[in-house]
């Protein structure tokens, strides 16, 4: 859910994954991800299938200029 309430567990919120998604991408070489790999990576930190919020976070990171992604190769980028 993007919009916080106070029952809301910070661990799954738009700001928390979307940290997962740079720290995943800054440790890779090339700053880049498969799609499906990045997800899996982040899944995996969080311990839970975050599907809507997944793609809450890129949408977000995308609006902020952050990352970029490149349809011909399926890959999520880290721009700098």
């Amino acid at each position: 859910m993007i919009k916080p309430h106070k029952y809301m567990d910070l661990e799954f919120s738009v700001l928390n994954v979307s940290s997962l998604i740079i720290k995943e991408l800054k440790q890779q070489k090339d700053e880049k991800l498969k799609y499906h790999q990045l997800y899996v990576k982040v899944c995996n930190e969080l311990d839970e299938e975050i599907n809507e919020l997944f793609l809450d976070s890129l949408s977000f990171l995308f609006i902020l200029g952050t990352i970029e992604y490149k349809k011909d190769k399926d890959c999520v980028e880290l721009i700098r």
